[in-house]
């Protein structure tokens, strides 16, 4: 009885095998999957500056500085260390509709950012399922240094387009390119992302999202690492 059963494993083990290797970039997958996790676990042990701001139809709206450390539950908290916004209209009913316009904006963006974060392949079945059907080309990096440059379509709403490229021996990201849309919106966003100095962390430096329709931009810089200890 126990040989059928160590037979039976053996077998089912086979099969995954099998399939596994069928499945097109596994191998691929599994080095970024494994990179990010130890890229991950090494940014909760360093605390970083990230300045944040909204551009309306081509004036700033907001500027936004936070500190960024993880806390014990492994999730990333925000100290806001400075904010400036647009100056206020003068007048109670001009300033009533500036503000319900500002809070309608920041529920807007918290969509998009949603969105975004989609994109980011957050989970290891995300970055196995865009793999699995994207197309691989090797290249070179502006630093001269080999990439692997992938690039799908459909891969969060119907009809999008995603290029990430990853150093070719690291596996580690090293730029970022979508076109998607949000309600009914184009949008696009690229982001390039640095290694900290004699650290080896990997992180997105600078991020950049354009929604013309509605005349929005947003920069995103990411700066100042400190390790914790």
């Amino acid at each position: 009885m126990k040989k059928t059963i160590g037979l039976a494993t053996m077998c089912v083990l086979s099969v995954v095998s099998i399939v596994l290797a069928q499945i097109p970039n596994m191998n691929l997958a599994n080095s970024i999957v494994e990179a990010r996790q130890k890229n991950n676990t090494q940014l909760t042990t360093f605390t970083w500056t990230v300045q944040t701001q909204i551009f309306k139809d081509g004036n700033v709206k907001d500027t936004r500085i936070q500190q960024v450390a993880y806390g014990p539950g492994g999730v990333p908290q925000y100290t806001l260390l400075n904010d400036i916004g647009s100056r206020m209209p003068i007048g109670f009913f001009r300033r009533a509709i500036a503000e319900n316009e500002k809070q309608e904006l920041e529920t807007y963006l918290k969509g998009v950012e949603k969105l975004v974060g989609q994109y980011t392949l957050p989970t290891s079945g995300a970055i196995v399922n865009f793999l699995q059907t994207a197309s691989i080309v090797q290249t070179t990096g502006p630093d001269g240094l080999p990439v692997l440059q992938a690039t799908g379509n459909s891969v969060v709403t119907p009809g999008d387009n995603m290029t990430i490229s990853f150093n070719a021996t690291t596996f580690l990201p090293t730029s970022m390119d979508i076109s998607t849309n949000f309600n009914g919106q184009p949008l696009t966003m690229n982001a390039t992302f640095r290694v900290v100095p004699g650290s080896g962390l990997n992180h997105m430096q600078y991020a950049t999202v354009n929604i013309p329709g509605k005349g929005l931009m947003v920069n995103i810089h990411n700066y100042d690492y400190v390790p914790n200890n």
